[in-house]
């Protein structure tokens, strides 16, 4: 679905890296996307935050209440869905672009890369 971009030891991505240089095309879906499309996104997202909670439990047990993981719940959700949003609607619409190229300079380059959980192989 999506090329993967691997940098260089210590440097960052960048949005052109990932989706080479951005040309408009007058016969582009519009900026925004169909309620189909966000109905998708959503669904990812909440997919994609159930995994980062079920990830999570361990953590929550030890270190965060019930009502503090109530207030984070929603809080990973609408970042994922962000996420989503921004990435699967740059390549039409420049908002989407210029947050998706920010937030991948905002990666530093001494994050490991991201592993499978355990629990995927059981």
């Amino acid at each position: 679905m999506f090329d993967i971009v691997v940098p260089a030891e210590g440097s960052r991505v960048r949005y052109d890296q990932v989706f080479g240089k951005r040309q408009r095309n007058p016969t582009m879906a519009p900026d925004k996307p169909d309620d189909e499309e966000i109905l998708s996104f959503q669904s990812y997202a909440k997919y994609i935050a159930m995994v980062v909670r079920n990830a999570m439990e361990d953590f929550h047990c030890k270190h965060l209440s019930d009502e503090q993981m109530k207030e984070l719940n929603p809080i990973i959700r609408n970042a994922v869905y962000t996420a989503i949003y921004g990435f699967m609607t740059s390549s039409r619409s420049e908002k989407s672009k210029r947050y998706v190229d920010h937030v991948f300079q905002m990666i530093p380059p001494y994050w490991e890369d991201p592993e499978l959980l355990v629990s995927f192989d059981e």
